[in-house]
């Protein structure tokens, strides 16, 4: 709050020792969304009395990945902090990258009160296995007429970042 933070961003993070961003079969367990659960209400706990929510990202490797995990985990955390880093692109899997539309209009019908920060990316699946390759939002998979459209719906301006690709890649 001295530094002027509108929110802390984070997320639920995996098991795998190599990093937590990366898979790991006990990332989906009952017991590890209990570790995330109570992990985010410590955080809370030790941070009580401020204002700033704590943004909490989708990461596809991780448990807290779908809007309606997003939902489970405020629900199951209770403390009205717990808000949302909307990145549809993080929640990508072979079920949802072609209809990305859908998924979005979910995040928004199911996450907009909550949402306060966005992530701009884009991907393209280009091979028979799932491996979905980092390309300029507009140029891949995602749906950014409707992405865009619904932000700007929102009852108050959000900041939407543009992640990852070097600036020489941008038209």
């Amino acid at each position: 709050e001295r530094m002027g933070l509108r929110h802390v961003l984070t997320h639920t993070g995996g098991r795998n020792p190599k990093g937590k961003d990366r898979p790991h079969p006990d990332n989906w367990t009952r017991e590890t969304w209990e570790m995330s659960v109570a992990a985010i209400r410590q955080i809370l706990k030790d941070t009580s009395g401020s204002k700033i929510p704590l943004a909490m990202e989708a990461v596809n490797s991780c448990n807290n990945n779908t809007p309606q995990s997003h939902v489970r985990l405020k629900k199951d955390v209770g403390d009205p902090r717990v808000k949302v880093t909307l990145d549809p692109t993080n929640m990508l899997h072979p079920g949802v990258v072609f209809r990305t539309t859908e998924l979005i209009n979910l995040c928004f019908d199911l996450l907009s009160d909550d949402i306060c920060y966005a992530h701009s990316k884009d991907v393209q699946w280009n091979n028979m296995l799932p491996g979905l390759e980092w390309v300029v939002p507009g140029t891949g998979v995602m749906d950014y007429e409707t992405y865009l459209v619904r932000m700007s719906r929102l009852k108050e301006p959000r900041p939407l970042f543009i992640e990852f690709l070097p600036k020489e890649q941008y038209p």
